[in-house]
Formats: structure tokens, sequence, C-alpha cells
């Protein structure tokens, strides 16, 4: 279990102050989506970024003083981004162009402990990174609505030196949708309106699932740009630019495990 929790311990760096600021913002009553209100007033742990070899798993010789992150998750930064219990989907950009081993934990947040529960970890020789956008659907695993998770991906670049491998984690909540959307989305099967109205609803991960996983319908394209951007805005001033331009132009590689 030591071990299970390395990388999450490193992003809190055994700093009491901040286990207690995490463990209290994580018992922060949940927004429900049915009052119609967004989170911007329960913010998340403070997740913002990445940790470990900020060049990622280049050399020093290779890697530029200042570029984008290494990994940069597909979620919000300033607020909870919301998910529906059933098959939740994952997604990040990976920016080095070779292959490396990745690992993905997701934790749930216990609020009668106040401690951190491994619920979900991949960790294998076949679970390898490549550049650009990287979608991990979970369809086995149901969580639990009302509450709180973390979920992190980690690149392998050194399995002798764990401290230097850069890793970005990200906090969501679990809610359920209004009676009202469950009726607007099964009267239309149409991508773009049902993505629509997962955006609306504030359901950041569904409406990232279609946007990213129907790469080839036209009618989407504006839509996943206008997420991409979202998640761009978020990183620092200075690489907006660059990391939305990346963003961009990426890859889409469906993972399925």
């Amino acid at each position: 279990m030591v071990n299970r929790k390395r990388s999450l311990q490193k992003c809190l760096k055994n700093n009491f102050t901040n286990y207690i600021a995490l463990g209290l913002l994580l018992l922060m009553p949940t927004t429900a989506l049915a009052n119609g209100n967004n989170n911007s007033d329960d913010p998340p742990p403070q997740t913002r970024g990445t940790s470990g070899g900020s060049r990622g798993c280049e050399t020093e010789s290779e890697a530029p003083s200042s570029s984008i992150p290494n990994i940069i998750l597909l979620a919000p930064t300033q607020s909870y981004g919301q998910t529906l219990a059933n098959s939740p989907t994952f997604a990040w950009f990976v920016k080095d162009t070779s292959s490396w081993q990745m690992e993905f934990r997701l934790y749930e947040y216990d609020q009668a402990t106040k401690q951190s529960r491994l619920v979900k970890e991949i960790k294998d020789e076949n679970f390898k990174s490549s550049p650009g956008i990287m979608i991990l659907s979970l369809p086995s695993l149901e969580l639990l609505v009302g509450r709180r998770y973390l979920w992190q991906v980690e690149l392998v670049c050194d399995a002798n030196r764990p401290s230097g491998n850069p890793f970005a984690i990200a906090a969501m909540k679990v809610v359920s949708p209004l009676p009202e959307l469950n009726n607007q989305l099964s009267q239309s099967n149409d991508l773009l309106k049902m993505a629509n109205l997962y955006k609306k609803a504030d359901l950041w991960y569904k409406t990232v699932e279609i946007a990213l996983s129907s790469n080839n319908e036209p009618t989407l394209k504006e839509l996943r740009k206008s997420l991409l951007e979202q998640v761009a805005a978020g990183t620092q001033t200075e690489l907006r630019e660059q990391t939305k331009a990346a963003l961009i132009n990426s890859t889409i590689h469906q993972l399925q495990r």
C-alpha cells in the first residue's frame, strides 16, 4: 500500500499543512447538479500542474529550459470536473515523442477516515505512452455518486529513480443527472447535440468522451477545439498559445482496459 500511494504522496510532499487542506477541501459539500449550479464555489485540492522532472523523460540537452508540461490531464484545474457513475473515461496529453511506460491510478477519498483509498491502478509493460492525446475507457469501473476522486497519470522515465518521473493529478466528483437530461438524451442520436447537452449540464467527462472518441465526426470539431482551449487556459500564461496548438493538433489514441 505504501508503494501504491508513493506518487500521491509526492504531490503532497509530506507537508502536514497541505494534507489538512486537502482533507478540508474534499470534505466540502457536493454541489448538486439538480439545482443547476456549477462547482465554481467548490474548489478542488491543489492539483494544478505537474510534478517530478519538468523536462519530462527527455535529457537536459534535448529539452528546452521552458516548454509545455510533459503530461496535461484533460480536466478542469479550477473546479471539480463532474462525471457520471458508470464507465468513466479519462484523457490526457503526452508531449514526448518516445514511448514510455505509464502508470494510472484512481483514488477515492473516504470522508469517515479522511484517507485516500486506491480504487484502480494500471501499471504493466503494455501500458505505454504515445505522443498526443490518450483516452482511457474503463467500462467495468462503477464510481459512487456523491464521492470525490483523484486520478493520476505518471510516466516512468526511470524505474530506479521514481522521484524524477513526471506526473499530473486531477480532482473530480460523481453526480447524478437530472431526469430532464436523460429524457433529452433519449430523444436524440446526434452526437453534437448529446455532447452539448452534457456540456450544458456541466458534465465535463462525458462531454470530452464524445468530443474526443468521435474524432472523425466533423460536426464535433469546433466543440473539441473549444474543450482543448479550456484545458490550455489552465496552464501557465506564457505557454497557453503553445499548449493550445499542441493539444489541437494532437493525434488521438484510444486505450481499452
